[in-house]
């Protein structure tokens, strides 16, 4: 019997997991902007998934009351983005998981950039600024120089093993999509090995592209998509790397939330 999932909340997000959900295999079961725990249960039954998209500071109740019914999460909002709280991006860490937050778009779109060669040690991830473009309507705007993505990344890395970091974030308003850049120093002698820099950002699901070389990435390739699209540039004389990532920042993170749901049903 297909898994029954409720969506709680009115986002963007949310009005594309509704399309997602039943062309996944799932059932859609409820697609509310406000609702209760007893509702949610009464309604997926005490094995289902609540994909939830609410408001900043309506998440740990709520979520605290699923669990106690029984009922799976994926949070999609800020409120459980904590070491204490598994993450579920990328999707292999939401197997068997009852409970999964997932990180921003623009989270997701610097993890996508530069997580690999962080892990493998290829970017030194002691300094690391991050940068965060787009994702809103209008004009290009500097929103903040300590945006809450650089926290992010640490969270998702730290969940990885990676001892705590020190990082700088900076936020962006552009355009519809989203775009991350990650600067930081080579971290070994590997690091002057182009080629293995480029096999190892490239390395990954199947919804991570690599550029081909000398181009770069681009939001209109990925619009309306699940698809990351990378890249890795090299300044050797300054010995820094900058990393890039393009998303949408409304269908990757549904994309994303349906892959780790389909991840926690796995048995």
């Amino acid at each position: 019997m297909p898994v029954q999932v409720a969506i709680v909340g009115a986002t963007k997000v949310a009005a594309v997991l509704a399309k997602l959900v039943p062309e996944s295999g799932f059932t859609l079961a409820l697609w509310a902007e406000r609702t209760t725990a007893d509702h949610v249960e009464q309604t997926v039954g005490r094995d289902g998934v609540a994909l939830l998209d609410v408001p900043a500071g309506e998440s740990r109740e709520f979520v605290r009351a699923l669990g106690a019914r029984n009922v799976r999460v994926v949070d999609l909002g800020p409120d459980l983005r904590v070491p204490q709280v598994t993450c579920g991006f990328p999707e292999p860490h939401a197997k068997g998981k009852r409970l999964v937050a997932m990180p921003s778009a623009a989270g997701m779109a610097a993890f996508a950039a530069a997580g690999a060669l962080l892990e493998k040690g290829l970017l030194y991830g002691d300094r690391v600024a991050v940068y965060a473009i787009g994702g809103a309507k209008g004009a290009i705007a500097l929103e903040n120089p300590a945006a809450d993505v650089a926290a992010e990344l640490s969270w998702m890395l730290e969940q990885h093993g990676a001892p705590p970091q020190r990082r700088l974030g900076v936020a962006v308003r552009a355009g519809p999509g989203m775009l991350a850049l990650v600067q930081g120093e080579l971290g070994s002698e590997e690091s002057q090995d182009e080629k293995l820099l480029r096999e190892t950002a490239g390395a990954g699901p199947g919804w991570l592209r690599l550029c081909p070389e000398n181009t770069h990435p681009d939001t209109a390739r990925v619009a309306g998509t699940g698809d990351a699209e990378v890249s890795v540039a090299v300044d050797w004389f300054a010995e820094w790397l900058l990393c890039s990532c393009a998303i949408d920042p409304v269908w990757f993170p549904a994309h994303a939330a349906v892959r780790a749901l389909r991840a926690m049903s796995l048995e």
